[in-house]
């Protein structure tokens, strides 16, 4: 069929952003971020308090285990202590981020936005934690220019590779089985009650094909029930041979490399390891000295880990 002669047609008549076009555009009022902002550690680690730009905690130990016996009877007689206490020192970092938007922009009828200020602080919330989560897992070991009284470079909070957790080679360059039993029973000995195993995206994809794959390679998905048709490729909870029972974290801010060897999955305790807040998360708003809203977000907080000896990694892993 042909359309009638003289007809009036979306085409003839335009549509945005056509500049002669009188149709009004269809645009809807939301705004939509997919960016990820979701921080396992930041969001369920327990919260203490610092006091200080360095904050620090002690550590210490039990004697070697003994199987001689006592005299009956015997004198006193004073031993040598053991140990004496530790201190585990870490320092403060600053996370912040600007926000700055004219006044004219936060009276115009933006899409999805009430007030374009708002927004922009509230995205640099989510930055300043998405931050911190990656620089709890960070590769690199903290320059602490506080304690140095080097005022002219950023504080730089350690990572859990920055404290002596206990660590294993990669054997393969990727996630094995083997690799984390023999971690596991490295934190077991040291009196460790791990509870969470920790991945890259990419290094639990490598998980899934350790523990699922059948001798002949094939990966063995089963159905959990016919009824459903469900597939299931997926493990969120592994015991190992020490009874350790981990749930499965998959952190998108785990650093890991296509290229090298620089990444790491870690077992650890999460009740033991802390996030330590100076300056919790706040907005500070700036004064006027123009046509715009200036603000700041900020916030101090650092990694408080109560025994190094909680947590563990496997480190020299890439994706494979």
């Amino acid at each position: 069929m042909a359309a009638p002669a003289g007809a009036v047609q979306t085409y003839q008549v335009g549509f945005w952003p056509s500049a002669t076009a009188p149709t009004h555009e269809d645009l809807m009022d939301i705004c939509t971020i997919l960016d990820s902002y979701q921080t396992p550690l930041w969001s369920t680690a327990p919260k203490v308090r610092a006091r200080d730009v360095v904050h620090s905690w002690t550590v210490d130990t039990l004697g070697a285990t003994a199987t001689a016996g006592a005299i009956d009877g015997d004198d006193f007689a004073a031993t040598a202590t053991a140990s004496t206490p530790i201190r585990q020192v870490n320092v403060c970092q600053t996370f912040d981020g600007e926000v700055v938007v004219s006044d004219r922009e936060r009276e115009s009828n933006v899409a999805g936005i009430r007030d374009m200020y708002e927004h922009q602080v509230m995205k640099r919330f989510k930055e300043i934690a998405r931050n911190a989560e990656a620089r709890f897992f960070a590769s690199t070991v903290a320059v602490s220019s506080s304690a140095t009284g080097d005022a002219t470079t950023a504080s730089r909070l350690k990572s859990f590779l920055g404290f002596p957790i206990v660590t294993a080679a990669s054997a393969s360059g990727g996630v094995t089985t083997a690799d984390i039993v023999a971690l596991s029973e490295s934190l077991f000995n040291a009196g460790a009650e791990p509870d969470s195993i920790w991945f890259a995206p990419a290094s639990k994809r490598q998980f899934i094909n350790a523990t699922v794959a059948t001798a002949s390679g094939i990966i063995n998905y089963r159905n959990i029930a016919a009824t459903d048709n469900k597939l299931v490729a997926n493990v969120d909870v592994f015991e190992t041979p020490f009874n350790q029972l981990y749930a499965i974290i998959v952190d998108r801010f785990i650093p890991l490399s296509t290229n090298s060897a620089s990444g790491a999955y870690y077992i650890g305790d999460r009740s033991m390891a802390k996030i330590a807040v100076w300056r919790p998360p706040q907005h500070k708003p700036m004064g006027k000295n123009g046509d715009h809203t200036r603000g700041l977000v900020l916030m101090d907080v650092t990694l408080q880990l109560d025994h190094p000896s909680a947590w563990g990694a496997v480190t020299g892993v890439t994706n494979g």
